[in-house]
């Protein structure tokens, strides 16, 4: 049964002294001359002057509708009708109250939306000029699974009908801003004229905030909950998503003090221990951290978001084998849960354990066909596993879904130069530069295709020079491997004097006992004999159930030395 509450008050709760001046009216009317169904009628007065229920509610209604049944003089008659419609309002509004305000949702809130929504349809046949149930009509279709084309209608009718009401106009626009997923610009118009209607009120502010958080404007998220907080300082929700929009700004401290506060004020919920620990994990106080989360635990024992939270923490902290404990207690419940499967599967890479972290991110896969993103890591295995046509295979999926996926563009080209195909990976290359022009890694393999590729139509030594000058320049002429390449670019064009300028600062900005720094001797040596440098890698496919194979390649200068490749090795 839903019961009105201090905290949930009636949509329509003005209506109430629109009821006790009616009946000044009414009992006036009756003193003159008694109708057949005035008893009716008083009964009905009598329900609403109590009404505490849904059921009290439905007697309300009952007897309004007996009442006229049995006959009203016309003064009355009216009265009965504006006392029904008001009643539909004040029901409806009750539960798009309980329904709004539940924390955590209702299940039987679809329900509660259809009773609702029967209600308001019979209020708009009676009196189709009232904006406060058009409203009510949009926030309730704006929900999942709604009719979302009529609450757009409803919202915009709402706009025409509600005059000057200033807090049920911004409550119409925060309502057609959520119908705006697909136009971030038309939903920031909306939410700004909620706040122009009510600049002070908690709940616009905060669903604004919320939406700044969720596009990762965090310091404009932070303004607007800043001012609910000064409105309502003793919710300690706004205080939680205060924390969270100055933690995401990197305002640590403002956060921490956010967090502490929300703690302070909710010392029973786990949310805000949960969001410290983050806080605590980012700043690598690990014990700190993990302290927050077994508090959290002791609230809310076998909280698997806690469990992965804490497990991320130890992964994070270097204690693997802890993080694999909490991991396998979260899939000892629930062998599909995602985050968990995907934790497990970066922990096992972290090992070079490439077989079991692939099993991991296949079911993955198999959950999630479409999410470019994970099908993008499980390439990202099968490459590191040194099985480059099968992270091609599922780079070339990923691309399918979001043929701008950054991360799988620069994979499959990888994946492409440790086989050879350097034609294929220039084509990734150049899409990833256009993706991300300032990337240093894509800056670095372009150039070393351009400067280096056995391919005489890929060469282009002019061009590799500006992409390994800006790459170096990038990174402040600290890496060895991108000085190289530009030691490269230059021994293409024919300029072996800065080739072996550049060639000789990389050796000697690599480290003493670096594999590398033997590679980028030969790489000196060859420009002294003034021959530009060669290579193609040619990587021997792995089994999962062997150790990953041994690269081989064709590299050198043009007379072909063998050796071992060194690209793509910078990131």
């Amino acid at each position: 049964m839903v019961r009105r509450s201090d905290a949930c008050p009636p949509a329509s709760a003005g209506s109430f002294l629109v009821v006790i001046a009616c009946l000044m009216l009414a009992a006036g009317a009756a003193a003159a001359e008694e109708s057949p169904g005035q008893a009716e009628l008083d009964k009905a007065i009598d329900a609403k002057l109590g009404a505490d229920d849904l059921d009290d509610y439905e007697r309300v209604l009952e007897h309004c509708k007996q009442a006229v049944t049995l006959g009203l003089d016309a003064e009355s008659k009216k009265f009965a009708d504006d006392l029904y419609t008001g009643t539909l309002v004040d029901r409806a509004g009750m539960l798009v109250d309980a329904i709004y305000n539940a924390v955590p949702p209702n299940p039987q809130w679809p329900r509660m939306r259809a009773f609702a929504l029967r209600d308001l349809g019979e209020v708009i046949e009676r009196d189709p000029k009232l904006g406060q149930a058009h409203l009510m009509i949009a926030r309730l279709e704006s929900l999942p699974r709604g009719e979302r084309g009529r609450a757009r209608e409803a919202a915009e009718k709402a706009l025409e009908l509600l005059g000057d009401d200033r807090l049920q106009m911004a409550k119409a626009h925060i309502v057609l801003a959520s119908l705006e997923e697909d136009d971030t610009e038309k939903q920031e118009e909306h939410y700004a004229k909620a706040i122009e209607f009510a600049p002070r009120d908690v709940e616009i502010r905060r669903t604004r905030g919320l939406h700044f958080l969720v596009e990762d404007k965090f310091d404009r998220a932070r303004e607007d909950l800043l001012v609910a907080v000064e409105e309502k300082p003793d919710d300690g929700s706004l205080h939680e998503a205060l924390g969270m929009a100055c933690m995401m700004g990197d305002k640590r401290e403002e956060a921490k003090k956010a967090f502490d506060k929300a703690i302070e004020l909710e010392p029973d919920s786990s949310s805000p221990l949960l969001q410290r620990a983050r806080l605590l994990a980012v700043e690598e106080k690990y014990p700190e951290a993990i302290a927050d989360v077994d508090r959290a635990l002791e609230l809310e024992s076998g909280n698997p978001a806690a469990l992965v939270l804490r497990a991320r923490i130890h992964q994070q902290a270097g204690e693997s084998d802890k993080a694999l404990d909490d991991v396998e207690s979260v899939l000892s419940d629930d062998p599909d849960n995602t985050v968990a499967l995907e934790l497990r599967g970066l922990i096992a890479a972290e090992r070079d354990d490439y077989p079991s972290a692939i099993r991991d991110f296949r079911r993955l896969v198999a959950r999630n066909g479409d999410d470019a993103v994970v099908v993008s890591q499980l390439g990202m295995l099968y490459l590191a596993a040194k099985q480059p046509r099968e992270a091609i295979r599922r780079f070339t999926r990923a691309l399918e879904i979001d043929e701008e996926h950054f991360a799988s563009r620069r994979g499959r080209s990888d994946a492409a130069i440790s086989i050879g195909e350097h034609q294929a990976a220039i084509e990734d290359l150049e899409k990833a530069h256009a993706l991300k022009p300032e990337d240093t890694g894509v800056l670095n393999n372009l150039a070393w295709l351009l400067a280096t590729s056995p391919d005489d139509a890929i060469r282009n030594g002019k061009r590799a020079i500006e992409l390994a000058q800006k790459a170096c320049e990038l990174t402040e002429w600290k890496e060895a491997h991108i000085i190289s390449t530009l030691a490269a670019g230059y021994a293409e064009a024919g300029d072996f004097a800065k080739a072996r300028e550049f060639s000789q600062q990389a050796v000697d900005a690599s480290a003493d006992a670096d594999e590398v720094k033997q590679q980028l001797e030969g790489e000196l040596a060859s420009y002294v004999a003034e021959k530009p440098w060669r290579e193609r890698q040619e990587v021997e496919e792995a089994k999962l159930d062997e150790p990953a194979g041994q690269a081989e390649s064709e590299a050198g200068p043009e007379n072909d030395q063998p050796r071992e490749p060194r690209r793509p090795f910078d990131e």
